[in-house]
């Protein structure tokens, strides 16, 4: 059955992004990532993104062709050097990926400590000025404040791809019976979970799936998920990194 909705969100930062996730999920240096392990990983999540019919940037697949590239070159006996048309500004073995990583993570580390110092900053004022704030309080789960932390859309699609694998497969019969599923439908299904829930409390993003295991569903519930968290009405929480993830309403 074809999709009839398509996803195009700015949450994707691009495939260098997704590759740091990887190698500080697996915890590991990056001077001692094993290409043909990312490899793997990396067109996992691209799969991930196809279901749910996320427009993949062109950037995405390139980097895609690139490590498919590298882990043949990394699994095959040494054998005469390619002509790969280096100095063109690609990335045509495994310590130009390395040095890429180690890159862009400095470019991303700076981009945090500068967005950091700016929210420290916000609403500092010179002398001579007197301002009157209205203090304002994030909602709590007991003592534990709810804040979107370090939860990044590739901790989201991870959680997904987890619940993903243990979709229900609709088996084939004689009669089809198309799901009608919309994401307007799921964007409400999930506000009223939380409404039930109470004003700040939270729940386990897995138990937003639970009430259907058809796969058509769960892409739709995490594509209504995505939609609003774009529109700023969903926060996540992680109490370790790479850990459970919850989700409260704002």
């Amino acid at each position: 059955m074809k999709q009839e909705y398509e996803v195009q969100l700015d949450l994707f930062e691009g495939p260098l992004d997704l590759l740091l996730y990887l190698v500080n999920k697996a915890e590991v240096n990056i001077v001692d990532i094993k290409v043909a392990e990312i490899a793997v990983q990396y067109l996992a999540y691209l799969d991930v993104m196809r279901d749910l019919n996320i427009d993949i940037a062109g950037e995405y697949l390139n980097m895609a062709a690139t490590l498919v590239r590298l882990k043949a070159r990394e699994l095959l006996p040494d054998s005469a050097p390619e002509d790969l048309g280096e100095g063109d500004g690609g990335i045509y073995d495994r310590d130009q990926l390395i040095a890429a990583l180690v890159e862009y993570k400095k470019f991303k580390e700076a981009a945090d400590a500068l967005k950091n110092y700016e929210a420290r900053q916000f609403g500092s004022y010179g002398r001579g000025m007197v301002e009157t704030f209205e203090e304002i309080t994030a909602p709590t789960l007991g003592n534990e404040e709810i804040t979107v932390g370090d939860v990044s859309i590739f901790d989201l699609v991870s959680a997904f791809k987890s619940i993903l694998e243990r979709a229900v497969e609709e088996k084939p019969d004689h009669v089809v019976e198309v799901e009608n599923c919309r994401i307007d439908d799921r964007i409400e299904y999930i506000f009223t979970i939380l409404s039930d829930l109470g004003h700040g409390r939270e729940a386990r993003f897995v138990d937003l799936f639970a009430d259907n295991r058809k796969k058509i569903v769960l892409v739709v519930t995490f594509m209504a998920i995505l939609e609003l968290a774009k529109m700023g009405r969903i926060r996540f929480r992680q109490e370790t990194a790479f850990g459970e993830i919850f989700v409260a309403g704002m």
